[in-house]
């Protein structure tokens, strides 16, 4: 049997057709309506020596509408169910608030001590729709005194992606760069993460382009635990990356800002 047909007698947000807004709110409003006047009726019906019979149907009306009401409020109020433009505002949320939030955590020992480093978000021309970079990514740039690195952060619904370009002399420096970042990435690749170096060259400048990605087993955006799990995951590998950069004398601030080659 299928996970859908084991899952089908199983009340799911997934499976209730999307209503706008005040369609929810009119739906709630008449159960709560029902409700709280079953409640009063009864309430009536019990001090009424000729109505008391009806003391018992008014109350069970109550609780079936109050009942009603709770699933109601589940079904229509959960965000199991995302519409698209819900999912694009989530995205955004996940990019300039969550994403730079803990990006602004990281620490490198070998630049500054108990000091955090400073986090941008790379925004550009009103002009260009999104303001980001590329379809659904954004750019960062960190700095901490002398250190500074930039990186491509992308989530697409289910699907994280880190870009980071390290300016090299040529190709050869693949090799090395495998060699320096082996435990980083060799750690993430636990998690599921597929790592790829890249060499390319772009207006003359040459770099590697070191990009990772992974698939979550579910939706990230609208589950707050799987959210915060990977946002702190991929600020712990960046981490790992500035301090293994600074160690090793990689350079991490390209003049290209990194993103999909």
């Amino acid at each position: 049997m299928s996970e859908n047909n084991k899952s089908g007698g199983i009340l799911d947000a997934h499976q209730v057709i999307y209503l706008p807004k005040i369609g929810k709110w009119v739906i709630i409003g008449l159960l709560a309506i029902l409700a709280f006047s079953s409640c009063v009726w009864a309430f009536v019906f019990l001090f009424s020596p000729g109505s008391r019979d009806q003391v018992v149907p008014a109350l069970a009306i109550a609780q079936t509408a109050i009942g009603g009401l709770a699933v109601v409020m589940f079904v229509l109020l959960s965000e199991k169910q995302l519409s698209t433009d819900r999912l694009l505002k989530k995205t955004d949320e996940f990019l300039a608030i969550h994403a730079l939030d803990t990006l602004r955590r990281i620490e490198i020992p070998q630049i500054a001590k108990n000091q955090t480093v400073s986090v941008t978000l790379t925004e550009r021309s009103s002009q260009i729709h999104g303001h980001r970079k590329d379809i659904y990514g954004a750019n960062y740039t960190i700095a901490l005194r002398d250190f500074s690195m930039k990186l491509w952060i992308g989530i697409n619904v289910k699907r994280l992606s880190l870009i980071y370009f390290v300016k090299v002399q040529d190709e050869s420096a693949v090799e090395n760069l495998k060699q320096d970042f082996q435990y980083t990435f060799g750690g993430a690749e636990k998690v599921g993460y597929a790592t790829n170096f890249e060499y390319a060259e772009v207006d003359s400048e040459k770099f590697v382009s070191i990009w990772t990605t992974v698939f979550a087993d579910s939706a990230i955006l609208g589950n707050p635990a799987e959210q915060l799990f990977w946002i702190q995951d991929l600020a712990m590998m960046t981490q790992s990356v500035a301090r293994t950069a600074a160690r090793c004398g990689w350079n991490l601030c390209t003049l290209t800002d990194p993103a999909p080659l």
